[in-house]
């Protein structure tokens, strides 16, 4: 079966890198996948003339054939300055990327901050690609381990791909699956949208993975999926601007602060302000303590889309929360200045959204209602 991966590349440019290309840069003109961990990095000059010969030679004789690769690190266990040979294990990314992914598989790569989109396809083979010229890019960006043949495809920039796909470079292995719901199916939907634009025509699948989540109607789950952080704390905001005409101090969004997302004033009395804190996902980075939202002089509005709410960092307390008749919201409990603290219904949000994409007089970003497009 199909996945997606995502490659994450480094942002900085190396002080040796007189070519002024970064690694993404390179993969999307060379059509590759690639990535460090060059079998000179760490040891080359700590070895003996012969010994650098020696490993010259092997070096030289990988070229697609990945077992040498692992032969020459699993027998090198030592080095002149008692390092040793990356401990004898090949780097889990190279592995990966050589071994793990498969035809078929979907890979995404950003560059100055725009998504590009490839696939591994039959042409596609590992490759070490040997340099010992320490000028030649190969070394200065540290590309040696590539893999071959991949077509990458301008996507857009943040507001234009999937928050399942954007949240995957936040951290992580520099090779990495991206198995969020929805995660396949909308990069296929975006590759296909691609590759018709360009070659003008049908884009053959290898697989034929079920797809029923984007058929007739998209799930809750799978929409929030979709969205980005920002997406879900503008999704919020543009509910309240709706139903209520509260604005929101743009100053507040821009500050560092866990305990929320900006502050929003009423329309009817400025010294009226409400908090408001998104956290969206399916993990426990989602998850809320009301103990940190008890200090604020307003009321608070706490929206989690895959997370629970506790009393206390604990966890030792999680509030069960049932939205009668499917409210909006729910009143769980007070600040210490005796301002109320509310729950907000993910389902309900959601179909807020849902009348925003029918509806054109409700004011939405199209970075939100732009995933409707594939219900239809």
């Amino acid at each position: 079966m199909s996945e997606v991966w995502r490659l994450q590349t480094k942002t900085d440019l190396s002080q040796i890198n007189t070519n002024g290309i970064s690694v993404a840069e390179y993969c999307i003109n060379e059509g590759v996948m690639a990535m460090g961990w060059t079998l000179r990095e760490s040891i080359y000059k700590e070895l003996t003339p012969d010994e650098q010969n020696d490993l010259k030679n092997q070096e030289k004789e990988i070229i697609n054939d990945f077992d040498k690769y692992k032969k020459i690190i699993e027998e090198r266990k030592y080095s002149t300055v008692n390092k040793k040979f990356y401990d004898g294990k090949v780097n889990a990314n190279v592995r990966r990327l050589a071994e793990e992914i498969e035809n078929g598989d979907f890979i995404w790569i950003r560059s100055k901050g725009i998504y590009y989109i490839g696939r591994k396809v039959e042409k596609s083979k590992y490759l070490y690609k040997y340099c010992d010229d320490p000028n030649n890019i190969i070394l200065q960006i540290g590309v040696n381990n590539q893999l071959t043949n991949i077509e990458w495809f301008k996507v857009g920039d943040e507001s234009d791909v999937p928050g399942c796909i954007s949240t995957s470079f936040i951290k992580g292995q520099t090779l990495q699956r991206s198995q969020k719901l929805g995660c396949f199916e909308i990069s296929e939907i975006l590759y296909e949208e691609k590759y018709k634009e360009k070659y003008k025509e049908e884009f053959k699948k290898r697989h034929n993975k079920n797809r029923n989540i984007f058929k007739n109607k998209m799930n809750m789950n799978v929409f929030y999926s979709l969205l980005s952080p920002n997406d879900c704390e503008d999704l919020l905001y543009f509910f309240f601007y709706h139903k209520f005409k509260y604005i929101a101090i743009p100053s507040t969004n821009k500050t560092n602060t866990q305990t929320y997302e900006f502050v929003m004033l009423s329309p009817k009395n400025r010294k009226k302000r409400i908090y408001i804190q998104v956290k969206n996902g399916d993990s426990e980075k989602v998850d809320l303590y009301l103990d940190d939202y008890l200090d604020l002089n307003g009321k608070v509005y706490l929206l989690t889309t895959g997370g629970k709410i506790y009393q206390k960092k604990d966890k030792k307390e999680v509030l069960k929360i049932e939205f009668k008749n499917n409210s909006f919201m729910k009143e769980i409990s007070s600040t210490k200045s005796k301002k109320k603290i509310y729950a907000i219904n993910p389902e309900k949000l959601y179909e807020f959204a849902k009348e925003a994409y029918k509806n054109e007089s409700v004011l939405m970003p199209h970075s939100i209602l732009q995933w409707f497009e594939y219900l239809k």
